[in-house]
């Protein structure tokens, strides 16, 4: 796996911070965010993965740049808890869902550490699939 090499001694943001941080830079979706409960952290990461697929779905590539690069500046600080919610319930949402073929030319948006946390956990599912 390419992030082998990640600290995560140094993650300190907690969910609650990081959902506020984005509920402030993404108010079109703080309603929504603020809707689910403070402990469900996936549903909140489901609430994003969700907007940023109806971003691929009508070609808005800025506000999609702009969700990628959201995670992205994010992705080293935050806690194991949210590594998780961001692998199962963002990454594959976006992997599986609707807009699951086009994500060969949405990963060469990604920035390098959220692009190898979705490639890794493209490699570990389809592993899973085949039985490896």
């Amino acid at each position: 796996m390419r992030s082998d090499h990640w600290d995560y001694s140094i993650r300190n943001l907690h969910s609650e911070a990081f959902f506020l941080e984005m509920s402030i830079e993404f108010s079109e979706i703080s309603s929504e965010l603020n809707e689910e409960d403070d402990e469900l952290i996936h549903s909140k990461m489901e609430v994003f993965s969700d907007y940023t697929i109806k971003q691929i779905k009508f070609g808005n590539t800025g506000e999609l740049k702009r969700c990628l690069n959201f995670i992205e500046s994010k992705i080293d600080h935050i806690d194991l808890e949210l590594v998780n919610a961001l692998t199962v319930s963002y990454c594959e949402s976006l992997m599986l869902g609707e807009i699951g073929s086009e994500m060969k030319k949405i990963v060469e948006l990604m920035g390098p550490k959220l692009r190898d946390q979705y490639l890794d956990y493209q490699e570990y599912y389809y592993n899973l699939e085949k039985g490896i």
